[in-house]
């Protein structure tokens, strides 16, 4: 699923976002749009209706209508039948994406990547978790990521913050400074 980020996907997502909150659905919108992604990925013929710029808009409505209707929420299926009338589904897995930012927003969660050439221990994880709580005032939840380029230490990713204390980003400092000093 290609993500596009905009503007038009971020308003979808605060719209679904707000009736599903409103009518008390959250949990069943956000297992609606993980079904919906899961059918996305899993179905290639899904994936070549939806993204087809050819097939008109009928069509689309009534497929999706046939595999979606008896198993969505009607909030979740009507945003989907809105988003193929306005000729917006490209923008599914935005609105997707932002909803479920939306919905850790509410949780108080935040989620972090960390990168690193070997896994961090369990007890390592749960330091490094309570110092990012502490540091956001959130519940941070990390997913961690072996990058064997870093030579060690570690790089930490939250939204569009990053924390770099790896050795790579530490040698090329050095050099910055000798060549600077040179």
């Amino acid at each position: 699923m290609t993500v596009i980020r905009s503007r038009v996907a971020k308003r979808y997502a605060l719209a679904l976002f707000e009736a599903a909150l409103e009518a008390n659905k959250l949990e069943v919108v956000e297992s609606d749009l993980h079904l919906i992604e899961q059918e996305y990925q899993q179905v290639e013929d899904l994936q070549k209706l939806i993204d087809s710029p050819v097939i008109s808009n009928t069509v689309k409505r009534t497929v999706v209508t046939e595999v979606f209707q008896n198993r969505l929420d009607p909030i979740t299926f009507d945003m989907l039948v809105l988003l193929i009338e306005k000729n917006r589904e490209k923008y599914l897995p935005g609105v997707i994406m932002y909803f479920r930012e939306l919905l850790d927003e509410h949780r108080g969660i935040l989620r972090a990547d960390l990168y690193s050439v070997v896994p961090l221990t369990e007890s390592q994880l749960q330091h490094l978790k309570k110092r990012l709580d502490a540091l956001t005032g959130k519940n941070v939840i990390i997913t961690q990521h072996i990058d064997p380029e870093l030579l060690g230490g570690f790089t930490i990713r939250i939204n569009d913050t990053v924390f770099d204390s790896s050795l790579k980003h530490q040698l090329e400092k050095l050099r910055e400074n000798l060549v600077r000093a040179s």
